[in-house]
């Protein structure tokens, strides 16, 4: 979206340095006010409200033009004898049991060519919607097939050597429970004109079937256009009777088929048409706001300054432009942490060659003196061990970065496992116990008694205690005393590691955890800076916490304070 695009649209207005649209279409300008003094309020409250307004009335238009389309077609084609039958001779069964035959709509529920005759059981015709009423004997009713039963019926001719045939006549219907069940006749056509009964499923006394009772019982699969039905009925006289009737089969199916097909398509075209309305009275509800967060969002990359957008309008619509102002104080806030992350980068780098640079200068210039035979034989022995120990001080910054780097990989994870904290803390004392005698200090060990299990690495946390006793040697003279203390305190665990050393002075305390804080503060050749930033790294990775005691323990002058979480089964 091109920058003046969005200007041509007088409602983005400039607010305070902030970028905004109303909605609002009685808020316009003082110009458009003298053109629309009688414009309609539109409440844009809500968007919701505005979409179900929107969508009930497309459901109205659609639903009423469905209806006149099928009346409107409907009648176009009564010509070719269409007539879609919502109702069927069961629904007018009260109407039979009373006697009222001539309130039946025979011709719209039968068809034009159907008709209607209501018979005793014995024969006897007593209503008939034909010129001509039927005569039927109690065996030609038996023959025609039973109304809503689903019964159907089969024809199959099989021609014998004797130049004669034999019919099948298969019977399918549901019992009264619903089962699909099927019996059969198999018949031969005598010279005397009957249908002799070769073969039957069915236990009968019956021995053959007339030409009339033949035809009825097989009218329904010789004629394709039109069914034969008999309903039986008690009437309110108490008497038994029969609904014979015909009806019309599904008229000419292509003609439905083409009828299906005029509907769908004014359907369709119906919907398309009303669609096209609503979309385009939606979007002019939409554009606005949309136009102005595409645009934000377009020039959001060249921007140095990012500003908040306001919106006036519906809520949805207010509810999105704060979650974008949300989105550019979150990329605000990552973009300051990543220039921070990059500032600690230069920094940690301009600190490892800061450290690596004095050794190397002694390691340089001690060597070149060795080779250019200044330095006498006596004096060859302690040239060789101070470029030894210069050597060891590199390989361990070197080390020291190498594991502070590798905390820092994306793809690093620690192996916890159930470990005893308790147990952890004296075994590490345990081993470095002859130490502090060889070295002259003093340890205070304080561990409580109590199974104290925390999900650790055991051998990522114990460089926790092997870097803060480590710098116990290195920064207090000899005589300090180291305090080495594991409690339990609530549902946590409590590490206090203190000395009564020299202590740390007050500029570093803030930063103290910070990758070579020694070399930016105090610079000497003992340390790198790197060990406190290791262990807060992995206390952190375990979900614990570390921190500088503000006020020590009384008698000591430097205190490290490391809390974690008990294990669920410790809790107990």
């Amino acid at each position: 979206m091109k920058n003046n695009k969005l200007h041509e649209n007088e409602d983005y207005e400039l607010q305070n340095g902030a970028l905004s649209v109303d909605c609002d279409d009685n808020r316009k300008k003082s110009g458009r006010n003298k053109r629309m003094k009688n414009a309609p309020h539109i409440d844009n409250a809500s968007f919701l409200a505005l979409l179900i307004r929107s969508f009930v009335s497309f459901s109205l238009i659609i639903i009423l033009g469905v209806v006149a389309i099928f009346i409107l077609v409907n009648w176009a084609f009564s010509p070719n004898g269409i007539n879609i039958r919502q109702k069927n001779i069961s629904d007018y069964k009260s109407y039979l049991e009373n006697g009222n035959y001539q309130k039946i709509p025979a011709n719209r529920i039968l068809g034009d060519n159907g008709w209607l005759e209501v018979v005793t059981a014995d024969g006897n015709t007593v209503y008939s919607t034909r010129t001509e009423s039927g005569v039927y004997t109690q065996g030609e009713l038996d023959c025609i097939v039973r109304y809503n039963v689903g019964e159907t019926r089969e024809v199959h001719n099989f021609k014998l050597a004797t130049d004669k045939y034999n019919y099948l006549v298969t019977i399918s219907y549901n019992d009264s429970e619903g089962n699909p069940q099927e019996r059969y006749y198999l018949l031969s056509k005598g010279d005397d004109g009957l249908y002799n009964i070769v073969s039957s499923s069915i236990s009968t006394t019956k021995t053959s079937f007339t030409q009339r009772e033949y035809e009825y019982l097989t009218y329904n699969a010789a004629h394709s256009e039109q069914r034969l039905y008999r309903l039986s009925f008690k009437g309110a006289d108490g008497v038994d009777y029969y609904a014979v009737f015909l009806t019309e089969n599904e008229n000419n199916t292509a003609v439905v088929y083409l009828f299906i097909v005029v509907i769908v398509l004014c359907i369709l075209a119906l919907f398309a048409t009303v669609m096209v309305f609503y979309i385009r009275y939606i979007n002019k509800h939409v554009q606005k706001p949309l136009a102005v967060l595409s645009y934000a969002m377009t020039t959001f990359p060249s921007k140095e300054k990012h500003e908040h957008l306001n919106y006036k309008g519906s809520k949805e619509f207010e509810h999105l432009y704060d979650s974008f102002n949300e989105m550019v104080d979150l990329l605000d806030a990552s973009e300051q942490q990543r220039l921070a992350l990059e500032a600690d980068k230069q920094r940690m780098l301009a600190g490892l060659s800061h450290d690596l640079k004095t050794p190397v200068t002694i390691i340089q210039g001690f060597t070149k003196a060795i080779k250019d035979g200044l330095v006498s034989d006596e004096d060859k022995q302690k040239y060789l061990q101070i470029i030894l120990t210069k050597s060891d001080q590199m390989v361990a910054l070197i080390n020291q970065f190498y594991e502070y780097n590798k905390l820092e990989h994306p793809d690093f994870a620690l192996d916890k496992k159930p470990c005893d904290v308790a147990e952890l803390a004296r075994s590490f004392l345990a081993g470095i116990y002859d130490e502090f005698e060889i070295r002259g200090y003093n340890l205070d060990a304080q561990i409580c008694e109590e199974r104290l299990v925390c999900d650790l690495d055991k051998g990522q946390f114990l460089r926790v205690f092997e870097n803060i006793t480590g710098n116990f040697f290195k920064y207090t003279p000899k005589g300090s005393t180291l305090l080495f203390s594991v409690q339990r305190e609530d549902n946590k665990v409590k590490i206090a590691i203190a000395d009564n050393g020299l202590g740390i002075n007050e500029e570093s305390k803030k930063d103290v955890f910070e990758a070579f804080v020694v070399g930016e503060k105090s610079r000497n050749n003992q340390g790198s800076g790197l060990g406190l930033a290791v262990c807060k790294k992995i206390v952190t990775m375990h979900g614990g916490n570390i921190e500088l005691a503000k006020e020590p323990i009384k008698g000591y002058n430097t205190e490290f304070d490391i809390t974690l979480d008990l294990s669920e089964d410790s809790q107990k």
